[in-house]
């Protein structure tokens, strides 16, 4: 009986090490920041011509398969000019989260679930999560501003899958490394 046991516990356990991923930290050259991902990230850099004047996001993208818990992770950045968010400027920060999370809710066609503060240290960040595609899909995002740079971090998944636990392993694994100021595209 005893063995009988050991058996069963082989076999129960078997199915978690088939599945498990084995995720990757990720940092790209000249970046202060560190996320976990569960491959690897592809890159996509574009210039865009706005108020504040030009300015150039940058987007890294793991795509999954349709095996996996999520089909994408996306970490987008961009560096606001020097001076543009004062730490106690609280309006300007929550409007510029507030038409940010409108606008990518607005892109996806989608609504909003939930949303909650959700800061990076001393850095004010906000966590919302959107259903799209008809409630088919949904969409986590966590946004921190550190100092002039806003980060937007992006996890895509179908409903069913929608509480697994790799999207806050993503989200929550992000990480600015110390004595790394200087600001690089």
């Amino acid at each position: 009986m005893k063995r009988l046991g050991y058996v069963f516990l082989v076999f129960m356990t078997f199915p978690i090490y088939i599945s498990a991923q084995d995720w990757v930290k990720f940092s790209p050259p000249g970046q202060p920041f560190e996320i976990l991902c569960p491959g690897q990230m592809k890159n996509a850099e574009k210039k865009l011509l706005t108020e504040v004047g030009e300015m150039h996001p940058v987007t890294w993208v793991y795509q999954g398969n349709e095996n996996e818990s999520n089909y994408i992770y996306s970490i987008s950045y961009v560096d606001y000019p020097e001076g543009t968010f004062h730490a106690d400027s609280i309006e300007l920060i929550d409007e510029f989260f507030k038409v940010s999370m409108d606008s990518h809710i607005k892109d996806l066609h989608g609504e909003l679930v939930y949303t909650t503060p959700d800061n990076y240290y001393s850095y004010p960040g906000l966590l919302y999560r959107v259903s799209y595609n008809k409630n088919k899909a949904v969409a986590k995002s966590r946004m921190i501003l550190a100092g002039d740079r806003f980060y937007a971090l992006q996890v895509y998944t179908i409903s069913e899958k929608s509480l697994n636990q790799d999207i806050d392993k993503f989200l929550n694994s992000f990480e600015i490394k110390k004595n790394k100021t200087k600001r690089k595209r």
